[in-house]
């Protein structure tokens, strides 16, 4: 008995500890200089994509800076996918192409990209690019990463930052630094690695013969994760250009905040287990080691529950030490610390502008806020794709 729950507790001390030295690794190799990819000329002709649902009232600044960058061959379309409001209308306004999709029992943003990219089919670009309607573009970025696809025939995918509105409480500089170690630090980690990243949900650009052998409708909502794992599959995982930037802001109302948290993380749990596990298997017998590093990488859970599952199988390795030996403990207790110090070390060189150090009394009230976020109403908003509230959306700021 004791036997059989030591080799018990060994699988569960490794599948904490191996996810928190990745993370510690990844970390540690953001402190290095930037890997910057060189861009090609653009290619000839790019379709923009934007994904919309109920974005009337915030799309125009998306499409405003997007039109700035167009050439005469580019085509700026957006999706208006089950929406109930003006979002059709006003993108025509704007003087984008709509394609309309009318699908309720088929929703999210996988549907929306793949109905798009086959009503492309007849009369394809040599490149595709993907935004959110709710990011603004920075100055260049869209024949940047086009550019950059281009010559490497590689999807390209931007530095994605998610702000603080005005007026945002303490948490809300958490949420920030929690994307940071997401988007920034790990992506140029990885970057610098093994020259992959992931697409981190807008500002992605890739070449119609790659994108248009994918298949991107499988209703995930974190499809950012899901496509990333697909072209990883396919032999061509993005490439990470930080030269090109893409932002957005967190919801402030908290409700809005628990539904977008939920999403990610409950969606991110679910990858775990159905897409990343397999697509591990598959670097392992390709000897590919961007794939099984990308693949590795999703397997990194939200970093509370890394935190709480390290700290959980702290406590019972410490009540088996009389049968299973220090060997647990201090495998779990060396990956809390290297967890640890990444963490401390990743917010003192990246993370300290957006939580300053009279914020950090915050982090004990977000911590418990992460408890809606596992709780029957978290797990219900992560089913479905639910635009989040903004600023003028009852009174709630963006």
């Amino acid at each position: 008995m004791s036997a059989g729950f030591t080799i018990l507790l060994w699988g569960v001390v490794l599948a904490v500890s191996a996810p928190a030295v990745l993370f510690a690794i990844e970390t540690l190799a953001a402190f290095f200089p930037l890997r910057r990819p060189s861009a090609g000329a653009p290619p000839s002709s790019v379709a923009v994509i934007v994904p919309a649902h109920n974005e009337g009232r915030h799309i125009v600044a998306t499409l405003h800076d997007l039109r700035a960058q167009l050439r005469p061959a580019d085509r700026l379309i957006v999706v208006a996918d089950n929406c109930t409001d003006d979002t059709a209308a006003i993108a025509q306004e704007c003087g984008a192409e709509v394609f309309v999709r009318t699908a309720p029992d088929h929703r999210g943003k996988g549907y929306a990209l793949q109905y798009a990219i086959d009503c492309l089919r007849d009369a394809p670009p040599q490149c595709v690019v993907f935004f959110d309607a709710d990011c603004r573009v920075g100055e260049g970025a869209l024949h940047y990463l086009a550019g950059v696809a281009s010559a490497t025939g590689r999807p390209a995918q931007a530095l994605y930052i998610m702000n603080a509105p005005d007026g945002a409480g303490p948490g809300t500089g958490v949420s920030a630094f929690a994307w940071i170690m997401i988007n920034r630090v790990r992506m140029t980690g990885l970057s610098n690695l093994f020259n992959v990243t992931r697409f981190t949900g807008a500002g992605l650009a890739a070449p119609w013969a790659l994108i248009s052998r994918l298949d991107f409708g499988a209703g995930d909502i974190t499809e950012d994760l899901v496509m990333t794992l697909k072209m990883a599959l396919a032999g061509a995982p993005p490439i990470f250009a930080p030269d090109a930037q893409v932002t957005s802001f967190f919801p402030t109302a908290q409700d809005a905040s628990v539904t977008q948290r939920a999403r990610w993380e409950h969606g991110s749990l679910e990858i775990m287990a159905r897409r990343a596990a397999p697509a591990m298997l598959r670097g392992i017998l390709r000897a590919d080691m961007k794939l099984l590093l990308l693949a590795a990488d999703a397997m990194i859970p939200p970093l509370v529950a890394l935190g709480a599952g390290l700290t959980l199988t702290a406590v019972l390795s410490v009540l088996a030490l009389g049968f299973a030996g220090p060997g647990p403990l201090v495998t779990v207790l060396t990956s809390m610390a290297l967890f640890a110090l990444a963490l401390v070390a990743g917010w003192a060189r990246f993370g300290r502008a957006v939580l300053p150090p009279s914020q950090l009394s915050a982090l004990a009230p977000f911590l418990l806020q992460k408890l809606k976020v596992y709780g029957r109403r978290g797990r219900a908003s992560s089913k479905t794709w639910t635009r989040t509230k903004r600023g003028d959306d009852g009174g709630e700021k963006r």
